[in-house]
């Protein structure tokens, strides 16, 4: 493909951590409380022992530490380690996390927060060389709130939520919200309302607030809620289709730091939450109100016994190995999930199916893939499925390694491949290994398999991102890799193309979003008669409706034989 010529021009290496000095204040050695600021970042090694007794255990997996600050303070930054996993904590009087920053990642990993007590410790755990840094610490004074004010409903917009407008009318007459939020504590939120119009999901934040958003839901646009006049009631309606089913989060009081437009949006993470009023949190796994999300699932939405644990049904087997790449100049975990195969099952090994899959962290804690393909090979509704799932070694590695990397797809093939080869009990052929991932992802999984389709003969890309174009491109040129297919001659690759109906760009399907350019790729790809497969789904960019699609991806590229 084409796209060789954007190989990246530096390697990325970050071994310059070895020799890193220990952190000059632990409080376990008696000394000052270690403070972390902009002007004094902390360096050091938490496997701090007697290097030359090797039987000795290391002195020190945690630190201790305070950022000083004032309420209201945004306050962002990063933990760079090794090759070690890390976390940070924000530990409470009790003792008790209350809330968890980074979780066990390596590499360089952002933190982003609102100061809420400031005399709470802060904690790193985990082994190796590490350095925190705090890059900013931006006062409310400093921050853009007036114009961060959301507006009020005004008398002459118009309400798609009957409730909300038996609420105005209340307010009007003088009376409270208390009752209608008495109500919704019951209902559970987003409400949903059957209307002239269509099926209306309302999301409902209260408080006193700056402004409020909404990160996820039937937007990719971080949506405003608005003010109910000047009630404690703030709101935000869509019509939606009745098998919606997706995520979000409710974010008050945004940080407006006087940055850049980036900037300024990834502030959401720093108090985006789970919605208190909604009665299906997700998933199980999170560890406080900020990795928590709420989901929603209508009455019409694919109903998929199989992404739940079934107690019947047995597991599969997980074993992980450090890969180490000298061309990526990196080391990520990779893990390899091996099923239980029934004999007398109609699918028999003879059908197994090789499986690759980016983001795995997300695929196995959050996703659940490993008990998904559990439940399908135990239904018999998919062969045997060997999975390899492909961590990354940070955020930015995955930003600079996913989006159609030559370099990076090489090493895959000609480096990770013959490791997985060697360590599978049966060869299995390329018409029946497939490679899997979502956004980014998806856009990998479906530059690789055309740059080495000898080796990747399916693909499953759910929302890829296919807006994407390499740096000497502008964005008018939107569909850089339905491009590439069209100049390069077909390759024996099937694929199974997902988008959710909700990911368009500024809200318009027919632009370089990513429902727009999945679209287009699809377009092109039945043009030049590849066998495609492709589903839209009522959902957004959302790891809560992948679960159910790489399910369906499966199942539509290599269905049991019942079903041929």
């Amino acid at each position: 493909m084409r796209y060789i010529r954007f190989l990246p021009k530096k390697k990325w290496a970050i071994a310059g951590f070895t020799f890193l000095l220990y952190s000059a204040s632990f409080p376990a050695f008696g000394s000052e409380a270690t403070m972390l600021t902009i002007e004094s970042p902390l360096k050091g090694d938490l496997n701090h022992s007697n290097r030359e007794n090797a039987d000795i255990k290391p002195q020190h997996k945690s630190l201790d530490f305070s950022v000083p600050c004032d309420t209201g303070d945004y306050l962002t930054g990063y933990v760079e380690s090794d090759r070690s996993m890390m976390t940070l904590d924000v530990i409470d009087a009790t003792g008790k996390v209350s809330r968890r920053l980074i979780d066990n990642k390596s590499g360089k990993q952002h933190f982003y927060s609102v100061a809420e007590n400031c005399a709470e410790t802060w904690r790193l755990s985990g082994s190796g060389a590490y350095q925190i840094v705090l890059e900013q610490r931006v006062s409310l004074a400093e921050q853009d709130l007036k114009g961060s004010l959301g507006n009020s409903l005004d008398s002459s917009d118009t309400l798609l939520s009957p409730r909300v407008s038996a609420l105005l009318e209340s307010l009007q007459k003088g009376q409270s919200t208390d009752r209608f939020w008495a109500e919704v504590e019951v209902l559970g939120t987003p409400l949903i309302e059957d209307t002239a119009l269509g099926t209306v999901m309302t999301f409902l934040a209260r408080g006193d607030y700056r402004n409020v958003k909404l990160m996820g839901g039937p937007s990719t646009n971080h949506d405003a809620l608005q003010r109910l006049v000047d009630s404690d009631t703030w709101y935000k309606s869509f019509i939606v289709p009745n098998n919606t089913h997706l995520s979000y989060q409710i974010a008050p009081n945004i940080p407006e730091p006087p940055l850049s437009e980036f900037a300024r949006r990834v502030a959401i993470k720093a108090v985006a939450q789970v919605d208190p009023y909604n009665h299906h949190s997700w998933p199980r796994s999170a560890t406080d109100k900020y990795t928590t999300k709420s989901t929603i699932t209508l009455k019409d939405a694919p109903n998929r016994r199989w992404i739940k644990r079934q107690a019947e049904v047995p597991k599969g087997a997980l074993s992980t190995f450090k890969f180490t790449s000298s061309t990526l100049d990196n080391t990520r975990d990779i893990t390899i999930y091996s099923p239980t195969v029934n004999n007398n099952k109609e699918n028999s090994k003879d059908d197994a199916v090789l499986l690759y899959i980016f983001d795995a962290e997300a695929y196995i804690d959050t996703v659940g893939l490993p008990t998904i393909l559990d439940n399908l090979i135990a239904e018999g509704k998919v062969p045997p499925v060997t999975a390899v799932f492909i961590s990354n070694p940070d955020n930015d590695a995955r930003a600079r390694e996913l989006p159609a990397n030559p370099m990076f797809a090489d090493v895959l093939a000609n480096e990770l491949v013959p490791q997985i080869n060697k360590r599978l009990p049966v060869t299995i052929p390329t018409d029946r290994t497939v490679i899997a991932g979502s956004s980014y992802g998806g856009l990998a999984a479906t530059t690789i398999a055309l740059r080495h389709p000898d080796i990747f003969g399916n693909v499953i890309s759910m929302s890829g991102s296919y807006w994407w174009h390499p740096k000497d491109q502008t964005a008018e040129d939107k569909h850089f890799v339905a491009s590439e297919v069209i100049e390069m001659d077909k390759a024996p690759v099937r694929f199974f193309l997902s988008a959710g109906v909700f990911e368009t760009a500024h809200g318009k399907s027919g632009s370089n979003g990513i429902l727009g350019t999945n679209r287009h790729l699809r377009d092109v790809l039945l043009a030049k008669r590849y066998d495609t497969h492709y589903q839209e789904y009522a959902a957004g960019h959302d790891y809560f409706a992948w679960r159910g699609i790489i399910g369906d991806g499966l199942v539509s590229l290599f269905p049991s034989k019942e079903k041929k």
